[in-house]
């Protein structure tokens, strides 16, 4: 099932990707604090955002229910080190390609925990906390949100967090 999401993830054109164990993935409370200190200004205003989006241990439950984790990774290659621009486009196409990927991930693995870059930002506006998603089986917690440190994720599926000077990479996951 790895390798068909491997391929889906290639399809989508995803520039990176890696395998790791998921018995390897720590929940950290320490990443969970980062989303606490609200600097994305999402926490307690996105469904899939901290507190919303579950406790850690949900998080860790499911991880450890889970065999295996692909790493998908979008890369782009910024103009200069305070190209903002580029890394909006950048995160933008990569939520573009891994909602694409989830949804055709889904048909074949429909128990997949997908875990997203950054906030979900399906909707304009969330409705958080006073009316339900509209869009739950499409919305998408982040990485972070579930308490994954990004890039001992990358370390762990044998995957460049950094992909060098001028770049900067989105990185997502799907465990299995």
């Amino acid at each position: 099932m790895i390798d068909q999401l491997r391929a889906i993830a290639l399809e989508a054109g995803f520039e990176a990707t890696g395998i790791a164990d998921a018995t390897e993935l720590r929940v950290r409370p320490e990443v969970r604090d980062m989303c606490a200190a609200d600097r994305c200004q999402a926490y307690g205003r996105n469904w899939r955002c901290p507190p919303a989006c579950g406790d850690l241990d949900e998080f860790a439950a499911l991880i450890a229910a889970r065999g295996r984790c692909l790493v998908v990774q979008t890369v782009w290659e910024l103009e200069d080190e305070f190209d903002f621009e580029g890394m909006m486009e950048a995160e933008a196409l990569h939520k573009r390609r891994f909602s694409a990927f989830a949804e055709r991930a889904r048909a074949v693995a429909p128990d997949a925990l997908l875990l997203g870059a950054g906030t979900c930002t399906l909707c304009p506006a969330c409705t958080c906390p006073d009316e339900p998603c509209r869009q739950p089986g499409r919305a998408l917690t982040s990485m972070e949100a579930a308490g994954l440190l990004v890039s001992d994720v990358c370390v762990a599926a044998g995957t460049p967090y950094n992909h060098g000077r001028g770049t900067i990479a989105y990185t997502s996951c799907a465990l299995v």
